[in-house]
């Protein structure tokens, strides 16, 4: 009896064991992440990232930091000091794309809004011009291009019953130094 008594305590030991192992193992492959689908998705996260990385280097890498000053100290002398700069420069890209100013120039400062310069005030614009089609595209691309910096907003162009032009109202901001 005392054989069977050791050899039923040995297969109990050997059977906890075994079902401590199964258990073990169910653990880990049903563990969160340890499929094969997870480790490639994580793989692929990780190969993006590591991309991402290597671009921003070499963008570092190529940079010109003192042209990068340059650039931003002809950017800040030609940033205006007087509001009228402003509308001396709107009216005479109105004038060379011969549209039609429709209402005044309406600005507001927003002194809440910090700039990147120092000195230097974002100022918000809206004003509203009609003339044809091509003479209101013409307007706004010169506006893209100028080098005074407006930054387009918003515009809303309507159809004009008179003469088949169009009213374009634009909202735009634009930079004044020494304001701030």
């Amino acid at each position: 009896m005392g054989d069977l008594e050791r050899l039923r305590r040995r297969f109990v030991a050997v059977a906890a064991a075994l079902g401590l192992t199964s258990l073990a193992l169910i653990v880990y492959l049903l563990w969160p992440g340890s499929s094969r689908s997870a480790q490639q998705q994580e793989k692929d996260t990780l190969q993006k990232q590591s991309l991402e990385l290597q671009r921003e280097v070499a963008e570092w890498e190529n940079s010109n930091p003192e042209k990068t000053r340059a650039d931003l100290k002809l950017l800040y002398t030609q940033v205006p000091t007087r509001y009228s700069q402003i509308s001396q420069r709107m009216e005479k890209l109105f004038q060379e794309s011969g549209v039609n100013p429709s209402a005044s120039i309406k600005y507001s400062a927003d002194s809440s809004e910090k700039t990147d310069l120092p000195d230097v005030q974002r100022i918000k614009v809206d004003t509203t011009v009609t003339g044809d089609y091509v003479k209101v595209a013409r307007l706004i691309n010169a506006m893209e291009q100028d080098p005074l910096l407006f930054v387009i907003q918003k515009i809303s162009l309507s159809n004009q019953t008179e003469g088949g032009g169009v009213a374009l109202q634009i909202s735009f901001e634009t930079f004044l130094k020494g304001a701030a």
